[in-house]
């Protein structure tokens, strides 16, 4: 049985990935419960970056906003019936570095933050849209992420899954990026970006209000905080204006509180709203002092992680 020494809480901790001093040890994350603008992209726009400068003046170094935040979303009888995007969503998607994007990162240059948010991508042959999210940074764009795992069939009507599982680089450390349905069902692409140096993992989410929609958006943010060591903050869509599904909001920000569990550092209601966290890395690397899981899994449980990739490797043969 592993025990924790009674000192190691006020101890300084030791340098892992996640309190590397190329990065700065404490940021502070906004998230925003949004609601976008139904079918008015540029107001949605407007709306976001006028949301950011809210953000700026409360410090804000990152701020999140959810799947989709740009665009319209919910049922599209068009899409459903052809079983592929159709003209008018073909129309709304653009490239990660299109008029939105220039229009936001204008604004990141100017108050020198970073801004995370979803929207309908071009892809690269005709024809085909990504449920995408872009990292902005004060120099400009740094990525973008294309959803993985994409619900059936309401959005494999419109949209082609990605194909990458990025980690990105950025003056605030690395970030992993999972879009909703990635970051509930789908644990390993949590795991896979933490392993790969992810200190704080984002979920731009699309939840609607099923019961205890914000209580699990809470339990499933801060399990993947906890089961990674890592920090990790969901934003969430709000309201009914899109028809067919109300929003849930409760966006949340949280991470391991050591020597405690996680811990919501900042919640939001179901209303549109804006809350601002500071995450300190210092804190969560005490967590590594302790349960170094990264450092074991490729050294003392090598075996089990070999295992693990045959385990999978065997279900995979078997359904082939």
């Amino acid at each position: 049985m592993t025990v924790m020494s009674e000192t190691s809480g006020s101890e300084p901790a030791t340098t892992h990935h996640v309190n590397d001093p190329r990065w700065p040890s404490r940021i502070t994350v906004a998230c925003a419960n949004f609601a976008t603008e139904p079918r008015q992209k540029e107001g949605s726009v407007d709306k976001l970056i006028r949301i950011v400068r809210d953000a700026a003046e409360a410090d804000a170094d990152l701020v999140i906003f959810p799947e989709l935040a740009i665009n319209t979303w919910g049922h599209c009888e068009e899409c459903a019936t052809a079983h592929a995007p159709c003209e008018w969503h073909l129309g709304e998607a653009e490239t990660a570095g299109g008029p939105s994007s220039v229009r936001i990162a204008a604004v990141a240059a100017e108050l020198g933050v970073h801004v995370i948010y979803g929207f309908e991508e071009t892809g690269d042959t005709p024809g085909v849209i990504h449920n995408s999210a872009n990292l902005i940074g004060p120099s400009g764009l740094i990525g973008t992420y294309r959803k993985l795992h994409l619900g059936i069939p309401l959005e494999t009507d419109r949209f082609t899954p990605g194909d990458a599982l990025p980690v990105f680089e950025t003056d605030l450390g690395p970030i992993g990026i999972s879009i909703c349905y990635d970051f509930y069902n789908n644990p390993e692409l949590s795991r896979l970006l933490a392993f790969k140096g992810a200190r704080l993992l984002v979920n731009p989410t699309g939840r609607s209000d099923l019961p205890h929609a914000r209580e699990n958006l809470t339990q499933a943010t801060l399990v993947r905080a906890q089961e990674n060591l890592v920090y990790a903050a969901s934003s969430n869509r709000v309201g009914g204006a899109h028809g067919g599904s109300t929003w849930a909001g409760g966006s949340v920000i949280g991470g391991p509180d050591f020597p405690g569990f996680g811990l919501a550092l900042a919640a939001a209601g179901a209303e549109e709203e804006l809350i601002v966290a500071e995450i300190d890395f210092d804190l969560v690397a005490k967590w590594h002092d302790w349960l170094p899981w990264t450092d074991w899994r490729l050294a003392e449980q090598r075996p089990i992680t070999d295992l693990v990739q045959r385990e999978f490797a065997a279900l995979l043969a078997e359904g082939g």
